[in-house]
């Protein structure tokens, strides 16, 4: 059975059986080879599964929402999460296979709705998620994004919400002081902080670390930090160009320094993508954390008002 954008959410994201989703296109032999075999393995498992279609011209944001590069590529959902995928051709036994994956992650992710993520944090990622950039680059949106998708914030919530982030700084007061004191870290593995790119260079190195570094072009950096400095009452008369040379510099000697970093394991993402094209922007997010976040309550997060500030 194909089905399209219109219907994906209703009959694979929100489905309480597991899902077989193959990816498909007309121009691809192998995948019209297949088309008899997938038909007969979704009425062999009507009973407890379900087996679609997506033509990938048809649903070209699926297919990138998925990042499908080649067809046919066939994925697993349980619980309206991507399990496992495999491309090209497959004989029915391997697409049997993935399907039994996501009728044994059905539990597991049943079990995941219902832990208090201030218990824990969750006890599948033994490393600390940090969400980083420069400033005013959208680290606080990102980190309710990552808290919606299931990656509980580490905040004191000391810092309240204003004009400037409506919805919360998510600030931890102890990641100003990482150079000298990093005892907050043992609390802090499953759940997300956010740090200025600078603090970076002091993570301890017998840890492991996921992070989100945020860009967005250093015009719009400018011009929401003038602002947000304006609405403070502080004057400054340091020149943008000078400002912009400064953080570009900054940028390039991070960039030098980090390949080094192994314990660094590091995602950029552009702002101002995010807000342009945020479905395949956030499946990649969903990739560099294991395929395990709720792609479309993150979306939800996704505030276009907050845009005020564009390059010209």
């Amino acid at each position: 059975m194909e089905i399209r954008d219109s219907d994906f959410e209703e009959m694979v994201l929100s489905s309480d059986r597991p899902v077989l989703v193959d990816f498909w296109a007309s121009w691809c032999p192998p995948c019209k080879m297949m088309q008899p075999m997938v038909d007969r393995l979704a009425t062999k498992v009507g009973d407890w599964a379900d087996v679609y279609s997506v033509n990938i011209d048809r649903s070209p944001g699926l297919a990138s929402q998925y990042q499908v590069s080649g067809v046919p590529t066939f994925i697993a959902f349980a619980g309206g999460q991507p399990i496992d995928r495999k491309t090209g051709a497959l004989t029915e036994g391997q697409m049997m296979d993935l399907l039994k994956k996501a009728e044994e992650a059905m539990p597991s992710l049943e079990d995941s709705d219902v832990r208090l993520p201030e218990e824990d944090g969750h006890p599948d990622r033994p490393y600390i998620t940090i969400v980083s950039g420069l400033p005013r680059s959208g680290t606080s949106m990102m980190m309710r994004m990552l808290e919606a998708g299931g990656i509980p914030a580490l905040t004191d919530e000391l810092r309240i919400p204003d004009e400037d982030n409506p919805n919360g700084y998510y600030e931890f007061e102890d990641v100003k002081s990482i150079d000298s004191n990093a005892d907050w870290l043992d609390d802090a593995p499953g759940y997300s902080v956010k740090m200025v790119y600078s603090l970076l260079r002091h993570l301890p190195a017998d840890r492991d670390y996921r992070i989100v570094f945020m860009r967005r072009d250093v015009n719009e950096i400018l011009q929401s930090q003038k602002k947000m400095l304006e609405r403070s009452g502080i004057e400054t008369d340091i020149p943008d160009a000078t400002m912009k040379a400064l953080f570009e510099r900054e940028l390039r000697q991070f960039y030098v320094w980090l390949p080094s970093q192994s314990h660094l394991n590091l995602i950029n993402i552009s702002y101002n993508e995010l807000l342009s094209r945020p479905q395949p922007t956030i499946a990649l997010i969903n990739t560099h954390f294991d395929e395990t976040l709720d792609v479309h309550a993150m979306n939800a997060m996704v505030d276009q008002s907050l845009y005020r500030h564009r390059a010209a």
